[in-house]
This record gives C-alpha cells, structure tokens and sequence, in this order.
C-alpha cells in the first residue's frame, strides 16, 4: 500500500507513471540480482517463451494500474483488485475448459456483485481511473494463469527474474518517449516503489510457506485500512461506507475462490 501511494503521489508530481514502471523493474532487478547470481542455472529454462509472454502482459497490466490510480482513491483501487482471482477463475473456466462447480460460480456472481456496489455505476460517475484498474485487473488475471502454470517447474526467483529483464527494456522505451529527470527526493521516491514491491512480494510468498493460505490470505484485507488511512492522511479522502462494504464483499468472494483452489490442489483433484 505503501508503493501504491507513492506512485501516486509521483504522478501528482510530474513524473509520468509509466516511468515509474521502469524504475521500479530496474531496482527490483538490482535487489534480486545478489540472489540470482548464487542460484545456477537460473537463466536456463524450456518455457522462455511463456516467460515473455507473462512478462508483457505484466507490464500492460503495471502500465495500466499505474495510470488508473493516478485518478482515483486508493480504496477504489483496492477493491477492483481484489476481483483479480474472480476474473482469473472466469478465464480459466471459459478459455481453458477448467471444471468450475457451483460453489465458486455463486462465489464469482457476489464478487461481481460486491464491485457493483463499490463503483455503483450510474448513481456515480466512472472515469478513465476506473476503466485502466479493471483493465489491469483483468490483465492480472491473465497473469495469475501463467504464474500457476510456470510454478509447476520453475521457481519464484526464477520467474521474478525473467519478468523484471522483460518488463524493464519494454517500460524503459516507452518511458523514453515522455520522460521527466527526476530530481533528487523524486529519485529517492522511484527507487521506494521498486523496493517495496520487491519487498511485499518476498514476505507474501514467503508467509504462504510458513503458514496456511486460511490464516495468511485474510491478513491481505487490511490492505483496506491500510488504504484508506493513507488516503485520509495523505490525499485528504474519506472513503464512503459503500465503497468499502463493496470492497469486502468482493475480497470475501475472492478469498474464497483463492482458498477453494488451494484446497483442491492439496486433495491432489483438478482445479
């Protein structure tokens, strides 16, 4: 949440986003980096191309999100993201024949409703913020798939990797074409997000190993306090009790699903 807030408040400073992206790829590269070179083989795979594949639709999806919350709160933010593991069940079941059985079909009809409540369309007006969120959202989702499916043999170093030497040289183009030098404090912003990312994405993964998805994944719920903290703090928001019971409503759907597969995938049956 932290990073998320950061981004924004570079935005609102003139530093276009898309060259955050690129700054915060180029430090999560730097960071691994020491662990990459103690781990042989890591740039040895047989599944290069799907690695470039998530990599690019990775960096759509960073692009998007960090265009999109450029225009609104972080709570909206927030709740849109959480429809990532829905949207990323829905691919799965249309695209990929994937058996989906009632209970994560009734799961996936509220979380779609709880993203109606947030947004309230028609009573409130949607601006681009919230189209590129749910752009990258759904990008995400794409990207949830081919993490499952290069988990089976490659690891998360691995995979961290190959994304940050495909999304670099692709934000870093792009951001050529609009680029902003920051200045000193700015830098000291840029080189935040990519550490703080790399960071939470570590400590996720790493509780996912010490402890239970059940007991981990709710912890991921504060992200709401988090966000709405920093908005009131920081960008002066209080967010509407609509807002974050929609928002709840759509993490406990997601949650759900989220946990449902994890438990099928230990009773060794087909997701």
């Amino acid at each position: 949440m932290a990073g998320n807030a950061v981004i924004k408040h570079l935005a609102e400073d003139g530093i276009p986003p898309v060259e955050t992206v690129f700054f915060r790829s180029a430090v999560s590269l730097v960071i691994l980096a020491p662990f990459a070179l103690r781990a042989p083989g890591i740039l040895k795979t047989d599944f290069l191309g799907t690695h470039v594949v998530r990599g690019l639709i990775q960096a759509a999806s960073m692009i998007a999100f960090f265009y999109g919350i450029v225009h609104i709160t972080l709570v909206e933010s927030n709740a849109l993201e959480f429809t990532s593991p829905i949207l990323a069940t829905l691919i799965a079941m249309i695209f990929f024949g994937e058996p989906v059985r009632a209970r994560r079909l009734i799961a996936m009809g509220v979380g779609f409703l709880g993203a109606m409540i947030a947004l309230r369309p028609g009573f409130q007006e949607l601006n681009q913020g919230h189209g590129l969120i749910a752009l990258a959202s759904l990008l995400w989702a794409l990207v949830l798939l081919y993490i499952r499916k290069l988990s089976v043999t490659e690891s998360a170093l691995k995979q961290s990797v190959f994304m940050g030497l495909v999304l670099t040289p692709v934000a870093g183009v792009l951001a050529a074409f609009v680029w902003v030098t920051p200045n000193f404090e700015q830098f000291l912003f840029l080189c935040m997000v990519g550490a703080t990312a790399t960071g939470g994405q570590w400590l996720f993964a790493q509780s996912f190993r010490l402890a239970e998805m059940s007991a981990v994944l709710p912890l991921d719920f504060t992200k709401l306090i988090w966000s709405s903290l920093i908005g009131y703090f920081v960008f002066e928001y209080l967010p509407d009790a609509i807002t974050l019971i929609g928002a709840t409503v759509i993490f406990v759907a997601g949650a759900y699903i989220t946990l449902r597969e994890a438990q099928l995938v230990r009773q060794g049956r087909a997701l």
